[in-house]
């Protein structure tokens, strides 16, 4: 079975085109280095949640005490309220902690892209969107 080889103006798909080493690498440690989440779906809904006052904790005789924190006209410390907005995208539906510039700039009903990446909130790792744009 003789094969065919491509002339010199037609390409050769049974090559793979010869690339820059370091180009290679930089699109290798790109990739292997890369921690980035999209996605795209429509608002369903919106939540506000109420802020939390923020406690100090304290052990007296051996026992844990939690004692709120106060500003200095008496009154307690509260902890920025946190937003979230349930997506419904193709295949499912997810609820996505945001901040407050991307709660009032969000419409539901209305197709975002949320951008973001995989690390530490509020304690567990998530996704975490650092902006929006409307589609």
């Amino acid at each position: 079975m003789a094969e065919k080889k491509a002339k010199n103006n037609e390409l050769d798909f049974d090559q793979s085109p010869q690339q820059d080493p370091q180009e290679a690498m930089r699109l290798y440690m790109q990739q292997y280095n890369m921690n980035e989440v999209k996605i795209a779906g429509d608002v369903r809904s919106v939540y506000v949640g109420e802020p939390k006052a923020k406690m100090k904790k304290e052990t007296v005789n051996g026992e844990l005490v939690k004692t709120p924190v106060l500003n200095e006209d008496g009154s307690p410390q509260y902890y920025d309220p946190f937003y979230s907005a349930t997506v419904a995208f193709n295949g499912g539906e997810m609820n996505i902690n945001i901040d407050k510039t991307m709660y009032e700039k969000i419409t539901i009903g209305r197709r975002y892209l949320f951008e973001g990446v995989k690390g530490l909130n509020y304690g567990a790792i998530q996704d975490r969107f650092h902006s929006v744009t409307e589609l």
